[in-house]
């Protein structure tokens, strides 16, 4: 016999119903990041759709920062002398499947066995080639940035000072982050894994030397992720433009932020504003540069050579040589001045010297085909 449901049931039903589907949704999206070792424990703070559907494809679905996202920790590659680079590469292979060790990465990345200094585009490169792992390499990031990256199951490669205000380049890789006790997390070839650096100390003291270059490594599906996570500053020009705006900011809260004159140079010189980058970069100097500020960063004197200033590139070119020869790029770019300045046979003695150092760097290999026509 039929019963007539008393009022309200039907209400109840519904809430049991959309109770059940909120726990399995929540269940699915947990499963699926505890899955990629993303959330160690710890909900995101939501899940949303905030790229924008283009003709190329949909929009993407990504994870906002929780309180805190851990990626799988490496094992500890610990650095032999100056070996970051490579220890970090090797680091950051365990990740992909590969134990490859840091002499085997030394040896691809260190053109010569002085070269101390091993640039991050170089490592993007050797990842590529060898192993089909992407590495994007970006510049004015932010914490907030980083973190989002992290929630995302992005290991991030990152270029900074050894230690807050000192002037030792440095690499490391970024696995995680903890907002109850405000650090990042990292493997660092130099003091260890699961080594916690303070997000203030860490971006002024570290890496806003280095205009807050990271470079986030993946392969080439999780592409599409990855650009929905940066946004418009995937178009370098506009990622640019971008850290102008910040680098100005910070000029003008603080005149005598030397970094932040230097990174405003930089991001004109990357803009091909010359002649703004020269008034940035001669600002930062008065200041006052660490005696190894043109050790990882040359376009100072990459900027007088665009301009034709070769007299003052070549001058700021010995600076950087006097303390660190066996530098390819600046050799390169002291050919150059020589060359504008009608010295074809110094032009030569650089070009030579830079091919010796770096006997496969294909802007010296051009360059000198030019001195011979």
């Amino acid at each position: 016999m039929y019963k007539k449901r008393r009022k309200g049931s039907n209400s109840l039903i519904v809430l049991i119903v959309l109770g059940v589907l909120i726990l399995v949704v929540g269940a699915a999206v947990r499963w699926k990041l505890t899955k990629n070792g993303v959330l160690n424990g710890v909900e995101p703070a939501v899940v949303s759709i905030l790229s924008k559907p283009t003709s190329k494809g949909p929009a993407i679905e990504y994870v906002q920062p929780g309180v805190r996202a851990i990626l799988p920790s490496s094992k500890w590659v610990p650095q032999s002398f100056n070996n970051c680079g490579p220890a970090t590469t090797s680091m950051t292979l365990q990740h992909f499947g590969y134990n490859v060790s840091q002499v085997e990465t030394k040896n691809e990345l260190r053109t010569n066995p002085a070269d101390s200094n091993v640039f991050t585009y170089e490592i993007r490169d050797y990842l590529k080639k060898e192993f089909n792992i992407e590495g994007k390499i970006l510049f004015n990031g932010n914490i907030k940035l980083l973190k989002t990256l992290l929630a995302n199951g992005f290991y991030l490669v990152i270029e900074n000072w050894l230690r807050p205000y000192e002037d030792i380049g440095h690499n490391m890789l970024i696995r995680g982050y903890d907002d109850e006790a405000g650090v990042f997390i990292a493997d660092d070839p130099y003091f260890g894994v699961g080594i916690k650096y303070k997000y203030e100390s860490f971006d002024q003291g570290q890496w806003k030397p280095f205009n807050r270059e990271y470079m986030p490594v993946y392969l080439k599906d999780k592409e599409p992720l990855l650009k929905a996570i940066i946004g418009k500053d995937w178009d370098e020009k506009a990622m640019y433009q971008g850290a102008v705006k910040v680098n100005k900011a910070e000029t003008e809260s603080n005149p005598g932020d030397m970094y932040a004159w230097f990174n405003l140079g930089t991001s004109y010189y990357a803009l091909g504003d010359y002649k703004l980058a020269k008034e940035a970069f001669e600002k930062s100097k008065a200041i006052g540069w660490p005696m190894r500020m043109l050790w990882y960063q040359i376009q100072p004197v990459q900027t007088y050579n665009k301009l034709g200033e070769y007299q003052k590139a070549l001058d700021l070119a010995k600076i950087g040589l006097a303390t660190y020869e066996p530098f390819p790029e600046l050799h390169l770019e002291s050919a150059i001045a020589y060359k504008g300045l009608g010295d074809l046979v110094r032009a030569k003695a650089e070009a030579d010297r830079a091919l010796v150092l770096a006997p496969n760097y294909l802007p010296v290999i051009n360059f000198r085909k030019t001195l011979i026509r």
